[in-house]
């Protein structure tokens, strides 16, 4: 962690905040959208001046959000990266508004806004930061002409979501001094234990107030691993567990949406019989955790961090989650949630019915997840850390290009 919080001067000698823009581009408020928008929440403004740029088709989901925070935010109408006239085009109006707002850094959350910003931090001598939540070494046979740009145009400074996403960009970066680990904050507020708000999610739902819910939330896409969750669940039914099963979440970005059908027709079968509920997306996401006994993660590939493990947590939560990537970061086996190996329903219904069958234990290791999220992923301290950071970038690179 850098250590460093002094503020750049101006000619005058006197002390300023940092001025940074955050490019964003995604339409659906998933993960990394949370994760900047928490962040804007809690930075401090006397050393950080955000201004907000969203690069979507039309206005996303997150622009009032941050209009609403009294920020500066625009809109600049971005299609795909490979539309080359309209990319060019993007990348010199982000260069006008650089330049006419007196930004200092640029701040791009995730690699397609790092297509547009890139450019235009160079083209007026400012530095960059990508901040990464996810990152697959790129394969030199494939050529994937996104991963090839990424690579090609690089960054400053690289923040990693994760130690596991600072290890997997080291592969194809090797400026090891120029990735750091700034992981998210959670709203420890909205995300919190609330016997009241479980109550009144399992009368909502038809739930009675001591049946076993189990529940997965996030994106319905096959490498987050619903299926595993319901072929689970299918496990635990068939050794006459009755208990009930949410699903929270839609589709999201245009992604696999004949996944959801699939879904759909795995639960019909007999032993899930009025046992599994789809919920769609919902904002009441702290309502349905406290609702559920269990919070399940199932992906079946590395997860880079996990915002619902996260999230699960804080809420005071037993979260199950599959042992790689980031969540490998934050629980603790057995003591604060459980580890399983990513895709094993079998090991998945195991640790479900241990879980669903020890109340006391249930509790007790809700109770030391919640305080593991106080102490990691306070939401002042990620954006005290995400400060720090900045600022250190700025001092190495942008007085050196004059700034």
């Amino acid at each position: 962690m850098v250590s460093s919080t002094t503020h750049h001067g101006n000619a005058n000698g006197r002390h300023k905040p940092l001025r940074v823009l955050f490019v964003e581009s995604q339409s659906e408020l998933g993960g990394p959208g949370i994760a900047l928008l928490t962040m804007l929440e809690n930075v401090d403004r006397s050393v950080i001046e955000p201004v907000y740029v969203s690069l979507t088709p039309q206005r996303g989901e997150l622009q009032p959000r941050v209009e609403a925070l009294g920020l500066p935010a625009f809109h600049l109408p971005t299609g795909r990266f490979r539309q080359l006239g309209q990319t060019r085009r993007v990348i010199f109006a982000l260069k006008e508004l650089i330049v006419k707002e007196k930004i200092d850094l640029v701040f791009t959350n995730s690699g397609h806004p790092l297509l547009f910003g890139r450019p235009a931090s160079l083209l007026t001598g400012r530095p960059c930061v990508w901040w990464v939540h996810g990152y697959e070494p790129r394969d030199p046979l494939r050529g994937h002409l996104i991963a090839v740009a990424e690579q090609f145009l690089g960054a400053e400074a690289y923040f990693a979501n994760s130690e596991y996403t600072a290890r997997m960009l080291r592969q194809d970066f090797h400026h090891e001094t120029r990735i750091r680990v700034v992981r998210y904050g959670v709203d420890l507020e909205t995300f919190r234990p609330a016997p009241e708000l479980r109550s009144a999610a399992r009368r909502e739902l038809g739930i009675g107030p001591d049946e076993p819910v189990a529940g997965i939330f996030g994106r319905l896409q096959r490498w987050k691993g619903q299926h595993i969750f319901l072929q689970a669940a299918a496990i635990l039914s068939g050794r006459g567990l009755e208990a009930r099963f949410l699903i929270v979440g839609n589709s999201m970005f245009g992604l696999e949406p004949e996944y959801a059908e699939k879904l759909a027709e795995i639960a019909k079968q007999p032993a899930l019989a009025k046992r599994v509920m789809f919920l769609g997306h919902r904002r009441d996401v702290n309502a349905l955790m406290n609702a559920c006994d269990a919070v399940v993660h199932a992906s079946v590939e590395s997860e880079p961090w996990g915002l619902v493990v996260a999230e699960g947590m804080a809420a005071g939560r037993v979260v199950i989650a599959s042992a790689a990537g980031g969540p490998l970061e934050m629980i603790e086996n057995r003591r604060n949630g459980l580890l399983v190996p990513p895709g094993d329903a079998f090991v998945l219904a195991a640790a479900l019915e241990e879980v669903l069958a020890r109340p006391a234990w249930r509790r007790e290791m809700g109770e030391a997840a919640r305080d593991h999220a106080i102490r990691e992923y306070d939401p002042k301290r990620a954006a005290g850390v995400l400060c720090a950071e900045l600022q250190d970038v700025f001092r190495l690179c942008g007085n050196a290009n004059g700034r």
